[in-house]
C-alpha cells in the first residue's frame, strides 16, 4: 500500500552527497528544476565545485508526486503526467558546447525532465544528464544518477504543509476505496 515517505533536512543533505560521489564525470553548468531541485542542486554544486547554477521552473497541472490511478485504486501505477510548461524560461542563456546536469528531487513520470532535457539541448548544450534523489520505481523515464528507488509518496521539508495534507486525503480517500485484505 502506497504511504508517505517524508524526508527531513538531514536526510536531503545526506542524499545529496551521496548522489554527489555517484557522479563520475565533470559538468560546466547545473540546471535546478525548481523547487524540488534547488537544494539538491546547490549541494551537488558544492560537493562538484560546479560554479554556474541555474533555475528552471516546470508547472505540470494536477501532479502530486506518484498519483494512484483512478481506476485501480490499491495498485501504484505512473502518474500519467501531462507535458508540463516552462514558466520561468532560461531565455537567451547559451549553453553552446556545454556539459549540463539536471537536477530534481524526484523523478515521477519523467515528463518535466523531459521537457528541462529537451531546453538544454535547444539552447545548445553538448551534453545534458539528469541527477534526481529519488526515483520511482515504475518510471518509464530513469535518471542517469540517482540515490535511492522509491514507490510511496515523498514530502520534502521545503513542500508546503497544504501539499503534505493533500496526499493525506487522497490516501484516506484511496484506503475507503480498496477492499481490505484478508
Amino acid at each position: 500500500m502506497t504511504r508517505i515517505d517524508r524526508c527531513t533536512w538531514e536526510d536531503v543533505d545526506q542524499l545529496s552527497r551521496q548522489l554527489a560521489a555517484k557522479i563520475d564525470e565533470q559538468f560546466d553548468v547545473i540546471v535546478c528544476i525548481m523547487r524540488g531541485g534547488a537544494i539538491p542542486g546547490v549541494i551537488l554544486a558544492n560537493e562538484l565545485k560546479i560554479d554556474r547554477v541555474l533555475g528552471i521552473k516546470v508547472v505540470q497541472n494536477g501532479q502530486v508526486s506518484s498519483v494512484l490511478s483512478s481506476s485501480s485504486a490499491n495498485s501504484n501505477m505512473p502518474y500519467q503526467g501531462q507535458r508540463g510548461e516552462i514558466v520561468v524560461p532560461m531565455n537567451n542563456l547559451d549553453l553552446r558546447n556545454l556539459k549540463v546536469l539536471v537536477v530534481d528531487d524526484v523523478l515521477d513520470s519523467g515528463e518535466s525532465a523531459r521537457l528541462v532535457i529537451d531546453t538544454v539541448y535547444d539552447h545548445g548544450a553538448a551534453q545534458a544528464k539528469l541527477a534526481t534523489l529519488h526515483v520511482k520505481s515504475y518510471s518509464s523515464f530513469k535518471s542517469d544518477y540517482y540515490v535511492e528507488e522509491k514507490t510511496n509518496w515523498l514530502f520534502y521539508p521545503w513542500m508546503a504543509t497544504s501539499e503534505l495534507l493533500q496526499m493525506e486525503s487522497r490516501l484516506q480517500a484511496a484506503d475507503k476505496v480498496t477492499p481490505k485484505e484478508s
